[in-house]
């Protein structure tokens, strides 16, 4: 996710949303993800998330971009376009990626769950 930094302004709060994801939504062939833009205390912005589903299956290695700026907001995997706002977000924004679980924990022993970063880029 890439979050307003309210460095300027506490209403620079904004949240390009790239790829949110719950346990189960993830299978052996795709994988059905949360995106979109979320408003925070940004007033000139609207919540407008949606779930989507991509090709990319437990444990293959893929890519998310993202995209945002005067045209509006362009979130991709794999190079497919999958979610495009024409929400404005023109301040800074800071790139943070977390895994985090929620709910009970399982006593099968596979907890924590794991993840693998490989590559991040900014231009």
């Amino acid at each position: 996710m890439d979050l307003g930094t309210e460095h300027e302004s506490a209403q620079d709060s904004g949240e390009v949303c790239i790829f949110e994801i719950d346990a189960e939504a993830v299978g052996q062939s795709s994988t059905r993800a949360r995106v979109g833009v979320k408003a925070h205390h940004d007033p000139r912005l609207v919540a407008d998330m949606h779930e989507v589903d991509v090709a990319v299956g437990a444990g293959q290695a893929h890519t998310w971009s993202a995209r945002w700026g005067p045209e509006g907001v362009v979130i991709a995997c794999e190079g497919n376009v999958v979610y495009a706002s024409r929400q404005r977000i023109d301040y800074p924004l800071q790139l943070m990626i977390d895994l985090f679980e929620l709910g009970a924990h399982d006593d099968d022993g596979h907890y924590p769950k794991t993840a693998m970063v490989h590559r991040v880029r900014g231009a």
